[in-house]
């Protein structure tokens, strides 16, 4: 329909003024005289179906006008500004209004590929209303055309408000009489989009209950912008931004508590203030009720709301201050769960752990795996729960909520079955992982593929099966406790600083000994000497469980494991300088092991008797046995796939070690390097380092500094990260000498010498009182 008019040619050939012509092109004039649109058409050369259209447009058009045409006696423009007021310390959002600012101005300017809905979403009690506010506020220059406010009422006890009731109070907000409100939700929503085709409206649509209440209610034109709240992240909705609201930073949450309290008091108690924060859980609403109880409390010190707060079975009481409550939040959530997600919600409180997975939920919860997914999935959209990648996490005062309703809706009995249940199940999942690191393990029934599959598990769950085997020991669950800390071992082989293995190990021998099982016992204490000096580097305490071994596998005669007692403790007797005593328990263990033809001991104790003849300087003959020991793991032997590797890498470090004994530095450097690799590729991290500690060392050796002191340093990370700070402190010895030994560097030995004399000052061993007071020397003479 295109004809290539001006507007002052259209004028002329209508008989109307170019001004009037104007103003119908831009819509303000809305309802032209059934003449007017007669002569345009004719002006259009419009004829059949192109003109009937255009009148029939024309037609509807004045229809609208009619219906919505207000009284002379009210303005025909109205311009809502209905936001609240804005508390005035919102805290921590800024990057999140900065972000809506942006946002905004693409909207306002028009800009046909900017979402016009954001969804602002989180949990109870997260700022979502008080971030609306205040984003309304600040962005309400630029929507000349209003700015609109509906609370939707989505979490309230009495039910979501009507969508059909929410857009007649928009029509009348925007000047639409109650006698014009179309009685139609259809028609209301036609003349909603209608009313804001044009014009630049803001629209704060607060407490949403889900899709379906919102899409009503959004608004057509391109110059507006929806914001809208809501527990859920409301995914259905169509091209819609989402923005998820986090915890309050610590620094955040003594902002918020010092624009209620008053700055001068926050900072006359600033570790009380801290712990506060931390005991509110971050959560905006609840450190704005502490916040509001001490301002009304002038008497009260921030300590002695804390101490109030450290009762957790008063901590949702007292954080209510007035009509408002962290406690009746969560409620409204809660009430409108279905009963099976209810059960679920309620008993994962039971969990130990910080965070868990839909197959411990069923266990707890009595159901099925694909039921507690539902649950959980149901539980996220209600704001109620926290994921993490593909696990969960209570927030700290809703699992206080969750435990208050499992404790008033649940009988003893049943909360009690519950948790039995639960730790029932985490134990015999705990024994099926381990089950698949065993030499010649049957691994047809195990719920895992390999061991590594079986090793995630126990890594991603250690804060739930530890607490669930702490619980067994408690209640004197002996043969559960045992079976679990012997199913272990041979993970723990590959992950030997990842857990407590001095605890787990220490709970099966008292186990073992409360069962009246002497074998059982002696196998748990050679574990616990190994968990004692080689994760613990407690050599004088690993000796002594050893030795207990040693004679308990003597009077019962079990020459296994007298075998594997001689092995650790040669191990032993090697750091604290003891080789030729470490050869002769090498070699009766090397013979007790052939004896019963048990070849994988035979081997690990052929290992250590090589480690005694290198501590002697018998470089050459410890070679040639830690080479028979790689060709054995190269073979068949039982272990895991990751027990091989691990076992392989190991036997690599020792071969490096004689020969750099011997001199052969770059050959060594290639060993460790081999060793690292694969300690990486089983994430053996404590094994990784030690492999990148000795390559450093042999790269120094080669005068290699910069590449040495790289190596070094990646070592001393990982290091730190396991809390092992006897290994810290060696690698900051060395990277003081390479720092000591370059002129331009000379200064950063000091720091260093005093950092690694830190470290020592957390043990007690022979070797590390030589280190110590090497490094009291050195820092003395510097």
């Amino acid at each position: 329909m295109e004809q290539g008019l001006t507007q002052e040619e259209l004028a002329e050939a209508a008989g109307s003024s170019v001004r009037g012509i104007r103003e119908m092109e831009r819509g303000r004039v809305r309802s032209p005289q059934r003449r007017t649109v007669a002569l345009l058409a004719d002006a259009l050369r419009l004829a059949g179906a192109d003109r009937d259209r255009f009148v029939a447009l024309a037609r509807a058009e004045r229809q609208l006008h009619d219906r919505v045409t207000v009284p002379h006696d009210r303005p025909a423009l109205v311009v809502p500004g209905e936001l609240p007021a804005a508390v005035p310390d919102l805290a921590g959002r800024a990057e999140i209004l900065e972000r809506l600012s942006t946002l905004a101005a693409d909207v306002t300017a028009g800009r046909s590929d900017t979402a016009s809905v954001v969804v602002l979403h989180g949990p109870p009690g997260i700022g979502k209303t008080s971030l609306a506010v205040a984003a309304g506020h600040r962005l309400s220059p630029a929507f000349t055309g209003g700015q609109l406010f509906v609370d939707l009422q989505g979490a309230s006890p009495d039910g979501p408000v009507d969508p059909a009731e929410a857009l007649a109070g928009l029509l009348r907000s925007l000047g639409v009489p109650d006698s014009r409100v179309p009685v139609s939700p259809a028609e209301r929503g036609g003349l909603f989009r209608t009313l804001t085709r044009d014009r630049p409206l803001l629209v704060v649509l607060d407490n949403a209950a889900n899709e379906a209440q919102v899409r009503p209610l959004l608004p057509a034109g391109r110059g507006c912008l929806a914001l809208v709240t809501c527990r859920r992240p409301l995914t259905g909705l169509a091209g819609a931004v989402r923005q998820p609201l986090d915890l309050l930073t610590p620094a955040a949450g003594r902002l918020l508590l010092a624009a209620i309290v008053g700055a001068d008091r926050i900072a006359a108690e600033p570790a009380a203030a801290d712990q506060l924060v931390k005991l509110c859980g971050r959560l905006p609403l609840a450190v704005r009720i502490a916040g509001n109880r001490l301002a009304s409390r002038p008497q009260w010190s921030v300590g002695w709301l804390v101490d109030q707060l450290r009762d957790q079975r008063r901590r949702l009481t007292v954080l209510t201050a007035g009509d408002l409550g962290v406690r009746s939040a969560f409620e409204v959530s809660y009430r409108q769960l279905d009963p099976m997600t209810a059960r679920v919600f309620r008993r994962a409180s039971l969990i130990p752990g910080t965070d868990f997975e839909p197959a411990l939920v069923a266990a707890v919860a009595g159901t099925d795996e694909e039921t507690a997914a539902a649950a959980l999935e149901e539980l996220v959209e209600a704001g109620v729960l926290l994921t993490m990648g593909d696990r969960y996490q209570f927030h700290d005062l809703v699992r206080l909520y969750a435990q208050e309703r499992l404790d008033a809706e649940e009988q003893q009995t049943c909360r009690t079955g519950a948790h039995d249940q639960m730790v029932g199940w985490l134990l015999r999942r705990t024994r099926q992982a381990g089950a698949m690191f065993e030499p010649v393990a049957c691994r047809a029934d195990s719920p895992f593929d390999d061991d590594r599959a079986a090793a995630s598990w126990l890594d991603r769950e250690s804060g739930n099966w530890l607490a669930a085997l702490r619980d067994a020991a408690r209640r004197g669950w002996h043969a559960d406790v045992v079976a679990v800390a012997r199913a272990l071992h041979w993970y723990s082989d590959a992950n030997s600083h990842r857990h407590s293995w001095d605890e787990i190990f220490s709970l099966g021998v008292a186990a073992a000994q409360a069962a009246g099982s002497p074998r059982d016992e002696a196998v748990l204490l050679n574990f616990l000497g190994w968990a004692r000096y080689f994760c613990r580097d407690r050599n004088t305490d690993g000796l002594a469980a050893l030795g207990r071994a040693l004679e308990l596998a003597r009077r019962i005669g079990d020459r296994r494991e007298e075998a594997w007692a001689l092995t650790y403790t040669a191990a032993i007797l090697i750091r604290i300088g003891s080789g030729g005593s470490a050869i002769d328990h090498g070699r009766r263990a090397v013979g007790l092991f052939r004896e019963i033809g048990y070849a994988l001991g035979e081997h690990s104790a052929m290992s250590a008797q090589g480690g005694a003849l290198a501590a002697l300087g018998r470089f050459a003959e410890a070679a040639e046995l830690h080479r028979d020991v790689l060709a054995f793991y190269g073979r068949g032997n039982g272990l895991s796939s990751t027990g091989t590797a691990v076992a392989q890498a190991g036997a690599m470090m020792s071969l490096g070690a004689d020969l750099a004994g011997m001199g052969r530095w770059r050959d060594a450097a290639d060993e460790y390097a081999r060793a690292r690799r694969v300690f990486n590729r089983c994430g053996a991290t404590f094994s990784e380092a030690s492999a990148i500690h000795r390559y450093g060392l042999a790269l120094q050796a080669l005068g290699e500094v910069d590449a040495a002191a790289e190596a070094l340093r990646a070592a001393l990370a990982l290091y730190a990260a396991l809390s092992c700070p006897w290994w810290e402190a060696q690698t900051l010895y060395a990277l003081a000498a390479l720092a000591g030994a370059a002129p331009d560097r000379a200064a950063d030995a000091r720091p260093l010498l005093q950092r690694a004399l830190d470290r020592c000052g957390e043990l007690d061993a022979p070797e590390v009182r030589t280190l110590r007071a090497t490094l009291r020397r050195e820092l003395a003479e510097s």
